[in-house]
């Protein structure tokens, strides 16, 4: 069976080396030159680094020594992986996507395959190669599309207007610099600002929560605390009741109480006990714990040595010195950069085949298969905090799914049902995650999908590694493609 991924970044290397250990024949198309997605050279902004600790970004089938590593050594650990698993030999690099649509055929949508258009990336005049497919994966990544506010009084701004992902070397240099956000993208522009600018501002609407590096007064590294069955317990129930266990029933006032503590905790090891009142979170957890990122190193310092100006507002109009906010202050600057996220789209994917509903948000079986489409998957878009793990999980959900050997195989109707269902649990719990992001939910999320493949969830020999080791990371589903495979 062949079967096209598109993208070659983390969820489209692994998903095509699981394909390819499972019997397909798999080819990868991807824009840029080299493997990574937005790891590559020309992904994201210059200056992007990782923020997971040891051992946390690595798949389950290569060991990975990076810690908190930047983007040039992320990309290479990478790179190993796809040449090590057959997958740079299948891929096509600097190939544009243009077009995916169902072949004509009777029955549903994508029942008779897919029709993949494609062409050399950056010319529009080149010529249109087609192929057909039985499968499509799409792991096109989550931050590609730039999201950008329609802020009146653009043609009255003289200065420099960017998204985060344009960000290269060089563009603060000696320049105002106002960085409009509160996530860690824009955490961490505005430190690199505050280095290299003459001044720089940070506007947010509200105040995100940041994880830090190391919990308990920064003793214990952040992977002990929340990638531990006992840490994920204390988050509000889980959806789906196949993954509740017993420790997930704790009462919710020691829910509270252990919050409460977490939340000072957290308050003093990433500094924020040191900034003024409004430049915290009004939320206590673990409200809105999915937007969070890992605390920038020197963010806090900076703020509080007066080389960042930080501001809590919306963002109103363009004045032809900067921004206008809502408060009615004016900011200067010369260089404003919106880190305001990206758009969850897929320009490429024929309009047959709808993934979003009207309020935008993805609308995904189990966050992979499109209800109504076959032969059809998405990677990389049920988001976790380890969302690489996430991803090589998916990758085998998906290989069953297209050779029909999950444990059960839902209807459409029913895939509907349980797609309205999820929604409701995440707007009510992860509000504002889009249908995508299932936030701090990472060892739930694997043991759902290992249910679905009839595979057993406990993954360490005893009680105490598995209630108390950390849980959501890919080593401990090393093997899984054999564990699958009938004796």
């Amino acid at each position: 069976m062949r079967v096209c991924v598109i993208g070659a970044g983390p969820g489209g290397i692994v998903t095509a080396k699981v394909l390819l250990e499972n019997g397909f024949d798999v080819t990868v198309l991807d824009k840029y030159e080299q493997v990574g997605g937005v790891w590559s050279s020309g992904g994201c902004y210059d200056g992007l680094a990782n923020q997971s600790a040891l051992r946390i970004f690595e798949f389950a089938d290569l060991p990975n020594s990076l810690h908190f590593a930047d983007a040039e050594d992320t990309q290479r650990y990478l790179e190993k992986y796809a040449e090590t698993f057959g997958v740079l030999a299948r891929l096509r690099p600097g190939t544009e996507v243009i077009s995916v649509r169902p072949v004509d055929g009777p029955g549903r949508p994508g029942a008779a395959g897919w029709s993949v258009d494609s062409r050399p990336a950056g010319d529009g005049t080149a010529e249109v190669h087609r192929e057909e497919y039985d499968h499509v994966v799409v792991a096109s990544g989550a931050h590609h599309h730039p999201q950008l506010p329609g802020l009146p009084g653009r043609e009255s701004f003289r200065g420099t207007v960017l998204h985060s992902n344009e960000v290269r070397a060089g563009t603060f240099t000696d320049r105002r610099v106002v960085v409009v956000g509160g996530g860690k993208s824009a955490l961490d522009l505005v430190t690199r600002a505050a280095r290299e600018a003459t001044s720089a501002t940070l506007v947010q609407r509200k105040v995100n929560w940041m994880i830090p590096e190391r919990f308990l007064l920064g003793l214990v590294g952040y992977k002990w605390i929340l990638f531990t069955r006992l840490g994920e317990a204390l988050l509000p129930r889980y959806h789906d009741p196949a993954c509740i266990r017993p420790v997930d029933r704790l009462d919710e006032r020691v829910k509270r109480a252990l919050w409460w503590l977490i939340t000072r905790d957290l308050l003093l090891s990433t500094g924020l006990y040191g900034l003024p009142k409004h430049l915290r979170p009004d939320r206590p957890l673990p409200f809105h714990l999915a937007h969070a990122g890992v605390m920038p190193r020197g963010y806090v310092r900076a703020v509080r040595r007066g080389l960042i100006t930080a501001k809590v507002s919306a963002v109103e109009a363009y004045t032809d010195q900067g921004l206008r906010l809502a408060t009615g202050e004016e900011v200067a600057a010369d260089v404003i950069v919106f880190a305001t996220g990206h758009r969850k789209v897929f320009p490429f994917l024929d309009p047959s085949v709808p993934v979003h509903d009207s309020a935008g948000r993805l609308r995904l079986y189990r966050g992979i298969v499109p209800p109504g489409a076959d032969r059809l998957g998405f990677v990389g878009f049920r988001q976790v905090f380890n969302n690489i793990m996430g991803m090589e999980l998916t990758a085998h959900w998906l290989a069953c799914h297209f050779r029909a050997t999950l444990r059960t195989t839902p209807s459409e109707q029913q895939m509907r049902e349980a797609v309205e269902a999820r929604l409701a649990w995440q707007e009510q719990v992860l509000p504002g995650s889009g249908g995508y992001d299932f936030g701090p939910y990472d060892i739930h999320c694997a043991d759902e999908l290992l249910h679905d493949m009839g595979l057993p969830s406990r993954r360490a020999g005893n009680l105490l590694a598995e209630y108390l080791l950390p849980g959501g990371v890919a080593r401990r589903y090393r093997g899984l493609t054999r564990s699958r495979r009938p004796e």
